[in-house]
């Protein structure tokens, strides 16, 4: 199946899994689902092709991890998801996951969407351009910088998007904290690493993605909702089931309005962010 060209692209995450999203949404018109693309780097994730309010745009669940791809191993999920996405000549993303608070002044059901991050990860995909060389294709090279990680064209999208979803309570900045996972932390990490740094709430699947869109030339926002304190910030008295699905089942469809409210919304050609201007040729590889 050939990539088709598409401006706008949702990556989606823990917090829409179960929703339906984007078809069992009003307004939304399927155009094509569960296409799966050939890329250097093997199939990516079932893609689905939509439109709301005049927008299409391209939609992978749970940010193209399958239980055959995984995003830190080779060739991995990031990198399937991003070489479909320059090659559609997407300039707008939104992403989403679930988070575990470590300010403690942050509570579940709480959303951040953070205008900064800190990478804590080891094993994933650092240069996507250098990679898709690496597999015998020929791509341009260029530098960037994340002065501006998080588009504030897209970020007010969000913000709205939340508020009108209903979440309690809706934060439009804070710093976001992205493990390596699978595994949850300690209290003394969430205390050290964490919190003790000045850092709101931590997730594991922000990267590659922040970065890979600034290499395409993309803009990137992220929805970040709290489902859980992190181990020994607030309060022991929580479980897995109640913070990863009794707690997700109640929140994903109002995540799934909010995302649509985004796209719903966005204007391709708008470059008044100023997110394009941190990307340049380069003659680094």
């Amino acid at each position: 199946m050939s990539i088709p060209q598409v401006r706008i692209a949702v990556i989606g995450g823990s917090t829409i899994l179960g929703s339906g999203f984007p078809g069992a949404l009003d307004g939304v018109e399927v155009l094509e689902e569960a296409v799966v693309y050939e890329t250097p780097f093997g199939p990516t994730a079932p893609f689905t092709r939509a439109s709301v309010g005049g927008n299409e745009f391209l939609f992978v669940p749970f940010h193209g991890i399958t239980r055959g791809i995984m995003n830190t191993e080779p060739d991995s999920a990031g990198e399937r998801v991003f070489y479909v996405l320059l090659k559609a000549g997407v300039t707008k993303i939104i992403g989403t996951a679930l988070c575990g608070s470590t300010n403690p002044l942050l509570d579940p059901a709480d959303v951040v969407i953070p205008d900064g991050f800190v990478d804590y990860t080891t094993k994933r995909a650092q240069r996507l351009f250098r990679a898709i060389k690496a597999k015998g294709e020929e791509v341009g090279s260029f530098s960037y910088r994340l002065h501006q990680p998080f588009c504030p064209r897209l970020s007010s999208l969000l913000v709205a998007g939340s508020k009108k979803a209903g979440f309690p309570r809706v934060f439009p900045r804070g710093v976001v904290g992205v493990a390596e996972g699978p595994r949850l932390e300690s209290p003394s990490e969430i205390r050290l690493r964490y919190t003790d740094q000045g850092i709101d709430v931590v997730t594991m699947n922000l990267v590659p993605e922040v970065f890979f869109a600034r290499e395409i030339g993309a803009c990137y926002a992220a929805l970040e909702l709290v489902s859980n304190y992190g181990e020994g910030l607030v309060s022991t008295e929580w479980t897995g089931a109640e913070a990863f699905r009794e707690f997700q089942s109640h929140w994903r469809l109002p995540s799934a309005e909010a995302l649509l409210h985004a796209v719903r919304h966005m204007e391709t050609g708008d470059v008044s962010c100023g997110c394009a201007s941190n990307r340049w040729p380069s003659i680094l590889t």
